[in-house]
């Protein structure tokens, strides 16, 4: 029956979108206003990774780059260095002229002392006395020279840009890099991005009190458009790049969309092609939040793609700790927009906005496929951290709805009398994904099968049957468990025999934790889990709800993230959606997430975490968003009941929030 809606309802909806719209002007005068006017920042340095370093020094002691400048009115160069054993003598020239005409742009010569003197790394600006019109496509020479330099030491930070450099040092094809930031233009253009970024939230809004509150809608129904409009608005704020590790997963779905669109390999087994527009664009983005990716989203995203052709260039894979299959959307996405001769930009977001289609539905599969939890499930599936991975090209957005629809499955099977052979079949393929992702750690979520195998039911002759089928079911999965174990060591094993080298370990800290020291000693083990959970605890928990996007860019404040943490307690325990499991059950559940989050702990301990430290480092709360629908579940209890007319008024709750941090994080990561 159509619920009927009311004038009220109409009001409150009119009131909401006016408070949220008067948040909207609010933010923007009492924070983006005042840094506007300033210039845009293209940062060429990877950042938040491993970067290298040429040495200005006696033996080299000039540095020439040639590149293409890419950005109207340059205004400003950086460079990244460090001065060790300045002489009193040395002079230091720098020089940014046309790379063919010679004209030059900007000159100086100081004494190196007062260039830099320190053994900190420090910014040394280039900055035009006037922006240079016209600077945009232009070949640059940048130039550094050294005069009696004696014992000086420049120590700059370099990396490599495949296309925008045409040369360093007069090697041609050589994309060593020293510019660390490009300042240019104006960050008022962007004023735009923001009104339209006001006026997508308010559309979402008004959406969602139209569905959840007037219409009445559940969350099976309301959820897929409520995720793809909130995660379009997460792919215009969290720009191509500024995921963690996104232009790796972006290499990675490249070279399976090199496949679908047959496209030969390279004879280099680390290189591949790429059209040269889109190396371009990789070149463009860094790894981070910066007000030159916003620019490009802006200008970029519709045009016409300048050169087509296919180059080869170095890239990097990400494939070897999860099945191709989780490529699969991205790559379509991007093999699509090539076909059809798209921008760049377009054409990268067009991989993302397929991965977001992969990961709304899986999501949405799960809700549906889950007996109790549906509203739990959808909370998690909508907070900020599985939005920011669920909207980008990371492998995330796969592997979390494909654990999210295992986690339903396993729920399912285990409530029904009478399964289905598509449910077994179908928990097959997940059992096998589970067993294969991510090094294995979240392996033992395979003991939720025990709710499939174990369950009891209430009929005299159907127990019969399942006794007398019990033997095949256990032959059955233990055949399965020792295949699913058998494949994940065969394709982790040289992971694996990377953590099982000798326990001899570096005296200075150099060194990293191995699995045979750890075996030797075992208390060790025990304190390290501790201390981490005592020094990290927090942070852990702050990131699962989304406190740190980006790479770590943006911190949420604490306040959000109460929101967000009472929203998902409320939503365990709410009439009629709670868990109802078993005491057998829930120690499974218990115990499932117990292991993998162990396994977490050890594999950031034996693969990033040096020796000389006392907790383990790299873990961040977005590696536990797979176990998430298993382990909060367990947050229902009898203390907490949320009747069936207070869900349309929790779920707003968290998605004004949502609003409000997406606002927040505009404003703070300098959208303008």
């Amino acid at each position: 029956m159509e619920r009927k809606i009311s004038k009220i309802q109409f009001f409150q909806m009119f009131m909401l979108l006016l408070v949220t719209g008067a948040v909207c002007v609010l933010v923007y005068k009492a924070q983006i206003r005042e840094n506007l006017h300033r210039p845009l920042e293209y940062t060429m340095m990877t950042e938040h990774k491993d970067r290298g370093e040429i040495v200005l020094s006696r033996e080299m002691p000039e540095i020439s780059e040639v590149f293409t400048c890419k950005t109207p009115e340059l205004k400003k160069i950086s460079i990244e260095c460090v001065g060790k054993n300045v002489a009193a003598g040395a002079m230091l020239s720098m020089v940014l002229a046309d790379g063919e005409t010679g004209e030059v742009y900007f000159e100086e010569e100081k004494p190196a002392g007062e260039v830099l003197n320190s053994r900190i790394q420090k910014k040394v600006e280039m900055e035009l006395k006037e922006p240079l019109k016209g600077s945009e496509n232009k070949k640059l020479r940048l130039t550094w020279k050294l005069q009696n330099g004696d014992s000086t030491a420049f120590h700059i930070t370099a990396n490599q840009k495949n296309v925008i450099v045409d040369s360093f040092n007069s090697q041609k094809g050589d994309g060593t890099n020293v510019i660390y930031y490009l300042h240019y233009g104006d960050n008022t253009c962007l004023k735009g991005l923001y009104v339209l970024l006001c006026a997508a939230l308010l559309f979402f809004e008004a959406m969602c009190f139209y569905l959840i509150v007037m219409r009445g809608l559940s969350v099976e129904q309301f959820f897929v458009p409520a995720a793809l409009v909130l995660g379009l608005i997460f792919q215009c704020l969290f720009t191509v790049g500024s995921v963690p590790d996104e232009q790796t997963h972006l290499d990675t779905a490249y070279k399976f969309s090199n496949r679908m669109l047959f496209v030969e390999e390279t004879e280099n087994p680390y290189t591949i092609y790429k059209r040269v527009c889109d190396v371009e664009m990789s070149d463009m983005l860094t790894n981070g939040l910066e007000t030159n990716s916003q620019y490009l989203l802006m200008t970029e995203t519709f045009t016409e793609p300048e050169n087509t052709e296919l180059v080869e260039v170095p890239y990097q894979d990400a494939s070897s700790l999860v099945p191709g299959l989780v490529y699969m959307p991205a790559a379509a996405g991007i093999s699509l927009g090539r076909l059809l001769g798209l921008s760049a930009m377009l054409t990268l977001q067009l991989g993302r906005i397929f991965n977001l289609l992969a990961f709304v539905l899986l999501s949405w599969t799960a809700i549906r496929i889950i007996p109790f939890g549906k509203n739990l499930l959808g909370m998690t599936a909508l907070l900020p951290i599985a939005l920011q991975q669920g909207a980008s090209a990371s492998y995330d957005a796969v592997v979390n709805g494909g654990f999210f629809v295992f986690i339903a499955l396993c729920l399912r099977m285990g409530k029904e009398e009478r399964t289905k052979k598509w449910e077994f079949v179908l928990l097959g393929i997940f059992a096998l994904f589970t067993a294969t992702t991510k090094g294995g750690v979240y392996l033992p979520l395979l003991l939720l099968t025990v709710f499939v195998f174990g369950r009891n039911s209430g009929k005299k002759n159907q127990q019969e049957k399942t006794r007398k089928i019990s033997a095949k079911w256990m032959i059955t999965a233990g055949v399965l468990a020792v295949v699913l174990l058998a494949l994940c060591i065969y394709k982790f094993m040289p992971v694996m025999q990377s953590f099982l080298q000798t326990g001899d370990m570096a005296a200075d800290g150099s060194g990293m934790y191995t699995i045979p020291y750890l075996l030797a000693h075992p208390l060790k083990v025990v304190y390290l889990y501790w201390n981490t959970l005592m020094k990290r605890g927090d942070f852990f928990l702050h990131s699962f709800l989304g406190g740190a996007l980006s790479w770590l860019d943006f911190e949420m404040s604490w306040l959000f993230a109460v929101v967000f943490l009472g929203g998902l307690l409320l939503a365990a325990n709410m009439e009629e959606d709670r868990f109802v499991g078993n005491r057998k059950q829930k120690i499974c559940m218990a115990a499932a997430c117990a292991l993998s989050a162990g396994l977490i702990f050890l594999s950031m301990l034996v693969g990033y975490t040096k020796n000389n430290l006392n907790y383990i480092q790299g873990i961040q709360g977005r590696y536990f968003l797979p176990l998430a629908p298993a382990f909060l579940l367990l947050a229902g209890n009898k203390m907490i009941h949320v009747q069936r007319e207070q869900r349309a008024a929790i779920w707003m709750t968290v998605l004004v929030t949502e609003i409000l941090l997406v606002l927040q994080a505009a404003a703070m990561t300098g959208m303008v």
